[in-house]
């Protein structure tokens, strides 16, 4: 029974630091101008077939035509809860690969955040976005280049 206690105690202090870590993320009003639109490219790899245009907190943002995208870096175990291609996780994603690769002046926590409110602005439920937001600031850090393209 001490081991069952134990064990729930865990799982509620892990709820809680990720309800927290939610919670501290910032919103950042997100607008897509242009809707994505992408073409395969490589295996699981796609190339945007156009520019799109978005604006973060009123600074605007231009992802240029041919840039390379594998979209929500969801394992593929998951696919079948997280489709790393639904309609609602495609402009998000590419947003977020793009902050990742080419923006030297961005920290990797204004990326998630980024990705997270995006998410929100393409009607995902804030509960599938947290799990995104959760997923890529304890997984993604090895994908943040903090580079210039």
């Amino acid at each position: 029974m001490k081991i069952i206690r134990h064990g729930l105690l865990f799982i509620f202090i892990i709820y809680l630091t990720l309800a927290y870590m939610v919670g501290c993320a910032k919103f950042h009003p997100i607008k897509f101008i242009d809707e994505a639109c992408i073409i395969p490219f490589e295996g699981y790899e796609y190339k945007t077939c156009k520019a799109m245009r978005v604006t973060i907190d009123d600074k605007k943002y231009i992802i240029p035509k041919d840039f390379e995208t594998d979209l929500a870096s969801v394992p593929r175990l998951l696919w079948p809860i997280f489709a790393p291609q639904y309609s609602g996780f495609v402009a998000p994603a590419i947003l977020h690969d793009y902050l990742y690769r080419c923006n030297a002046h961005i920290t990797r926590k204004y990326a998630d955040e980024v990705l997270y409110s995006a998410l929100i602005s393409e009607n995902v439920t804030p509960f599938t976005a947290s799990k995104f937001y959760i997923g890529v600031r304890l997984f993604g850090g090895s994908h943040y280049e903090h580079g210039v393209c």
